[in-house]
Protein backbone atom coordinates (compact mmCIF):
# COMPACT_ATOMS: atom_id res chain seq x y z
CA UNK A 1 0.00 0.00 0.00
CA UNK A 2 1.30 3.76 0.06
CA UNK A 3 4.39 3.47 2.35
CA UNK A 4 5.73 6.13 4.69
CA UNK A 5 3.63 6.14 7.97
CA UNK A 6 1.29 3.65 6.23
CA UNK A 7 0.76 0.27 6.64
CA UNK A 8 0.34 -2.08 4.40
CA UNK A 9 -3.33 -2.58 2.92
CA UNK A 10 -4.25 -5.94 4.00
CA UNK A 11 -6.36 -6.37 0.83
CA UNK A 12 -3.86 -5.95 -1.52
CA UNK A 13 -1.28 -8.03 -3.03
CA UNK A 14 -3.50 -7.94 -4.99
CA UNK A 15 -5.70 -11.07 -5.16
CA UNK A 16 -5.66 -12.52 -2.02
CA UNK A 17 -7.84 -10.14 -0.51
CA UNK A 18 -10.53 -13.21 0.34
CA UNK A 19 -9.52 -13.31 3.78
CA UNK A 20 -10.85 -9.43 4.42
CA UNK A 21 -14.71 -10.29 3.75
CA UNK A 22 -15.58 -8.50 7.14
CA UNK A 23 -14.24 -5.46 5.55
CA UNK A 24 -15.05 -5.81 1.78
CA UNK A 25 -18.06 -7.99 1.78
CA UNK A 26 -18.48 -9.67 -1.90
CA UNK A 27 -22.03 -9.89 -1.68
CA UNK A 28 -24.32 -6.92 -2.34
CA UNK A 29 -26.41 -6.47 0.96
CA UNK A 30 -30.21 -5.55 0.01
CA UNK A 31 -29.60 -2.16 0.76
CA UNK A 32 -30.90 1.18 0.12
CA UNK A 33 -28.85 4.27 1.48
CA UNK A 34 -28.34 6.77 3.34
CA UNK A 35 -27.37 10.03 3.51
CA UNK A 36 -26.68 12.88 6.32
CA UNK A 37 -28.58 14.81 8.28
CA UNK A 38 -29.27 16.63 4.90
CA UNK A 39 -30.00 13.45 2.28
CA UNK A 40 -33.36 12.20 1.01
CA UNK A 41 -36.15 9.86 2.77
CA UNK A 42 -34.88 6.89 3.50
CA UNK A 43 -35.66 3.71 1.25
CA UNK A 44 -36.14 0.18 1.09
CA UNK A 45 -34.65 -1.65 -2.18
CA UNK A 46 -36.40 -4.57 -3.90
CA UNK A 47 -35.21 -6.80 -6.02
CA UNK A 48 -35.11 -4.87 -9.20
CA UNK A 49 -32.32 -1.98 -7.20
CA UNK A 50 -29.31 -2.86 -9.64
CA UNK A 51 -31.76 -2.44 -12.62
CA UNK A 52 -32.58 0.86 -11.43
CA UNK A 53 -28.96 2.25 -11.16
CA UNK A 54 -26.91 3.52 -14.33
CA UNK A 55 -24.46 1.74 -15.88
CA UNK A 56 -20.91 2.10 -14.97
CA UNK A 57 -20.10 3.49 -18.91
CA UNK A 58 -21.82 6.29 -18.02
CA UNK A 59 -19.06 7.49 -16.17
CA UNK A 60 -17.02 7.43 -18.82
CA UNK A 61 -19.12 10.60 -20.97
CA UNK A 62 -20.53 11.97 -17.59
CA UNK A 63 -17.87 11.25 -15.30
CA UNK A 64 -18.68 12.90 -11.54
CA UNK A 65 -17.54 16.22 -10.19
CA UNK A 66 -17.76 15.57 -6.55
CA UNK A 67 -14.14 13.90 -5.11
CA UNK A 68 -14.66 11.87 -1.89
CA UNK A 69 -13.09 14.72 0.37
CA UNK A 70 -12.39 18.39 -0.48
CA UNK A 71 -8.97 18.57 -2.65
CA UNK A 72 -7.36 21.45 -0.78
CA UNK A 73 -7.14 19.74 2.45
CA UNK A 74 -5.12 17.02 0.82
CA UNK A 75 -1.13 16.81 2.28
CA UNK A 76 -0.77 14.06 -0.55
CA UNK A 77 -2.08 11.27 -2.41
CA UNK A 78 -2.07 8.87 -5.45
CA UNK A 79 -3.98 6.92 -8.13
CA UNK A 80 -4.97 3.64 -7.87
CA UNK A 81 -1.27 2.26 -8.79
CA UNK A 82 -1.77 -1.13 -11.25
CA UNK A 83 -0.45 -4.08 -11.60
CA UNK A 84 1.85 -2.94 -14.26
CA UNK A 85 3.21 0.06 -12.51
CA UNK A 86 6.62 -0.01 -10.65
CA UNK A 87 5.07 0.02 -7.24
CA UNK A 88 1.68 -1.69 -7.72
CA UNK A 89 -1.24 -0.75 -4.65
CA UNK A 90 -4.99 -1.33 -5.46
CA UNK A 91 -6.28 1.73 -4.29
CA UNK A 92 -6.00 5.36 -4.39
CA UNK A 93 -5.44 7.19 -1.14
CA UNK A 94 -5.98 10.60 -0.03
CA UNK A 95 -3.66 11.96 3.05
CA UNK A 96 -3.94 14.27 5.94
CA UNK A 97 -1.44 15.94 7.55
CA UNK A 98 -2.15 16.80 11.37
CA UNK A 99 1.27 17.20 12.71
CA UNK A 100 -0.03 21.32 13.34
CA UNK A 101 -3.07 20.06 14.80
CA UNK A 102 -5.18 21.15 11.62
CA UNK A 103 -8.12 19.25 12.92
CA UNK A 104 -10.45 19.77 14.66
CA UNK A 105 -11.48 22.96 13.65
CA UNK A 106 -13.21 24.35 17.01
CA UNK A 107 -15.17 22.02 18.82
CA UNK A 108 -14.06 18.44 19.14
CA UNK A 109 -16.93 17.15 17.47
CA UNK A 110 -16.81 14.41 14.06
CA UNK A 111 -18.06 17.41 11.96
CA UNK A 112 -14.61 19.43 12.71
CA UNK A 113 -12.54 17.23 10.74
CA UNK A 114 -11.97 16.17 7.23
CA UNK A 115 -15.49 15.77 5.36
CA UNK A 116 -15.97 12.76 3.23
CA UNK A 117 -18.65 13.10 0.25
CA UNK A 118 -20.96 10.76 -1.91
CA UNK A 119 -19.20 10.58 -4.77
CA UNK A 120 -22.25 10.18 -7.08
CA UNK A 121 -26.13 9.31 -6.34
CA UNK A 122 -26.53 5.48 -4.81
CA UNK A 123 -27.01 3.59 -1.91
CA UNK A 124 -24.95 2.84 1.18
CA UNK A 125 -24.17 -1.20 0.91
CA UNK A 126 -21.43 -1.92 3.67
CA UNK A 127 -21.15 0.15 6.97
CA UNK A 128 -17.70 -0.92 9.16
CA UNK A 129 -17.34 0.99 12.20
CA UNK A 130 -14.66 -0.89 13.13
CA UNK A 131 -12.10 -2.74 12.04
CA UNK A 132 -8.71 -4.21 13.31
CA UNK A 133 -5.34 -4.33 11.73
CA UNK A 134 -2.53 -4.31 13.88
CA UNK A 135 -2.85 -0.43 15.07
CA UNK A 136 -4.43 0.74 12.43
CA UNK A 137 -8.20 0.78 13.32
CA UNK A 138 -9.72 1.40 10.29
CA UNK A 139 -13.80 2.28 9.58
CA UNK A 140 -15.48 2.58 6.39
CA UNK A 141 -18.08 2.02 3.92
CA UNK A 142 -19.22 0.81 0.30
CA UNK A 143 -21.61 3.36 -1.96
CA UNK A 144 -23.44 1.51 -4.66
CA UNK A 145 -23.43 3.51 -7.47
CA UNK A 146 -23.37 1.82 -10.86
CA UNK A 147 -23.72 -1.80 -12.58
CA UNK A 148 -21.75 -3.46 -15.21
CA UNK A 149 -23.11 -4.52 -18.16
CA UNK A 150 -24.31 -8.18 -16.72
CA UNK A 151 -25.78 -6.06 -13.83
CA UNK A 152 -23.77 -6.73 -11.03
CA UNK A 153 -23.38 -3.98 -8.42
CA UNK A 154 -20.48 -1.82 -8.52
CA UNK A 155 -19.54 -0.16 -5.27
CA UNK A 156 -16.91 2.64 -4.55
CA UNK A 157 -15.09 1.54 -1.33
CA UNK A 158 -13.72 4.04 1.16
CA UNK A 159 -11.42 2.37 4.01
CA UNK A 160 -10.93 5.28 6.41
CA UNK A 161 -7.69 4.40 8.30
CA UNK A 162 -6.57 7.17 11.06
CA UNK A 163 -3.39 5.46 11.63
CA UNK A 164 -4.09 4.65 15.25
CA UNK A 165 -5.78 2.53 17.80
CA UNK A 166 -9.49 3.58 18.06
CA UNK A 167 -9.39 5.62 21.17
CA UNK A 168 -12.02 4.32 22.85
CA UNK A 169 -14.78 1.21 21.90
CA UNK A 170 -17.23 2.95 19.37
CA UNK A 171 -15.51 5.85 18.62
CA UNK A 172 -15.87 5.83 15.04
CA UNK A 173 -19.93 5.49 15.26
CA UNK A 174 -20.26 9.18 15.22
CA UNK A 175 -18.01 9.55 12.59
CA UNK A 176 -19.99 7.55 10.10
CA UNK A 177 -23.71 9.78 9.19
CA UNK A 178 -25.02 6.92 7.43
CA UNK A 179 -26.12 3.18 7.56
CA UNK A 180 -26.86 0.79 5.70
CA UNK A 181 -30.48 0.82 3.59
CA UNK A 182 -30.58 4.56 2.76
CA UNK A 183 -30.32 6.66 -0.27
CA UNK A 184 -27.35 8.91 -0.74
CA UNK A 185 -26.91 12.01 -3.02
CA UNK A 186 -23.68 12.71 -4.91
CA UNK A 187 -22.22 15.36 -2.73
CA UNK A 188 -24.06 14.71 0.69
CA UNK A 189 -21.43 14.09 3.46
CA UNK A 190 -21.38 10.61 4.38
CA UNK A 191 -18.59 10.54 6.90
CA UNK A 192 -15.61 12.64 8.65
CA UNK A 193 -11.97 11.18 8.47
CA UNK A 194 -10.69 11.14 12.39
CA UNK A 195 -7.14 12.60 12.37
CA UNK A 196 -5.59 11.87 15.37
CA UNK A 197 -3.56 14.83 17.30
CA UNK A 198 -0.14 15.77 15.97
CA UNK A 199 0.16 13.00 13.71
CA UNK A 200 1.95 12.90 10.35
CA UNK A 201 0.44 12.37 7.09
CA UNK A 202 0.04 8.86 7.44
CA UNK A 203 -3.86 8.64 7.97
CA UNK A 204 -5.83 8.35 4.87
CA UNK A 205 -8.62 7.23 3.18
CA UNK A 206 -7.78 4.15 0.81
CA UNK A 207 -10.68 4.14 -2.34
CA UNK A 208 -11.31 1.80 -4.93
CA UNK A 209 -14.36 0.20 -6.90
CA UNK A 210 -15.44 -3.42 -6.41
CA UNK A 211 -17.99 -5.82 -8.85
CA UNK A 212 -19.97 -8.02 -7.49
CA UNK A 213 -18.94 -11.25 -8.81
CA UNK A 214 -15.73 -10.19 -9.44
CA UNK A 215 -12.05 -10.74 -8.01
CA UNK A 216 -9.87 -7.70 -7.00
CA UNK A 217 -10.39 -4.25 -7.15
CA UNK A 218 -10.78 -1.82 -9.65
CA UNK A 219 -9.74 1.76 -10.94
CA UNK A 220 -11.79 4.56 -9.09
CA UNK A 221 -11.87 6.41 -12.84
CA UNK A 222 -15.21 7.80 -12.77
CA UNK A 223 -14.10 11.48 -12.24
CA UNK A 224 -14.02 14.09 -14.33
CA UNK A 225 -11.03 15.71 -15.83
CA UNK A 226 -11.00 18.70 -13.44
CA UNK A 227 -10.72 16.83 -10.82
CA UNK A 228 -8.21 14.55 -11.73
CA UNK A 229 -6.02 17.70 -12.63
CA UNK A 230 -6.54 19.45 -9.44
CA UNK A 231 -5.30 16.10 -7.55
CA UNK A 232 -2.80 15.14 -9.29
CA UNK A 233 -1.22 19.43 -8.98
CA UNK A 234 -2.10 18.76 -5.14
CA UNK A 235 -0.01 15.77 -4.84
CA UNK A 236 2.82 17.12 -7.15
CA UNK A 237 2.21 14.66 -9.93
CA UNK A 238 2.57 11.85 -7.18
CA UNK A 239 6.03 11.44 -7.88
CA UNK A 240 6.19 9.94 -4.98
CA UNK A 241 4.69 6.66 -5.75
CA UNK A 242 7.10 6.80 -8.95
CA UNK A 243 10.55 7.27 -7.89
CA UNK A 244 10.44 11.06 -8.27
CA UNK A 245 9.02 10.51 -11.75
CA UNK A 246 5.98 12.18 -12.51
CA UNK A 247 2.86 10.30 -13.12
CA UNK A 248 0.02 11.86 -15.89
CA UNK A 249 -3.14 12.64 -14.27
CA UNK A 250 -5.25 9.82 -14.20
CA UNK A 251 -7.27 7.71 -11.60
CA UNK A 252 -5.59 4.55 -12.82
CA UNK A 253 -2.22 4.02 -13.84
CA UNK A 254 -0.83 1.23 -15.76
CA UNK A 255 -3.71 -1.16 -14.94
CA UNK A 256 -4.26 -4.59 -15.68
CA UNK A 257 -7.43 -5.34 -18.19
CA UNK A 258 -8.84 -7.01 -14.79
CA UNK A 259 -8.48 -3.34 -12.79
CA UNK A 260 -10.77 -1.65 -15.44
CA UNK A 261 -13.99 -1.46 -14.08
CA UNK A 262 -15.37 -0.61 -18.07
CA UNK A 263 -14.24 -3.74 -19.48
CA UNK A 264 -11.65 -2.26 -22.20
CA UNK A 265 -8.41 -4.00 -21.49
CA UNK A 266 -5.21 -2.72 -20.31
CA UNK A 267 -4.66 1.02 -19.63
CA UNK A 268 -1.39 3.07 -19.32
CA UNK A 269 -3.27 5.91 -18.38
CA UNK A 270 -7.24 5.57 -16.67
Amino acid sequence: MARTGTTMYPLVHFRNWLPCLPLFALTLLPLAFLGCSESSVQQTPGPSTNAKLPDISVFLTNPSDRFLVDIKEVTRGHPFLGVNSPHPHAGGHVHFDNTKNRWPKGKDEPASYPAIYAVADGFVSRIDTHFANGGNDRYGLDLTFAKDQAGSACRFCYSIEPMCPEPSEGFYKKFLLVKEGQRVRKGDVIAYLYTPPSSGDGCHIHFHLMIDGKKGFFAPAIFAPEIVKAFHEKCNGFREQNGGTAIPPCMGYRIGAEENPFGSGAKEEL
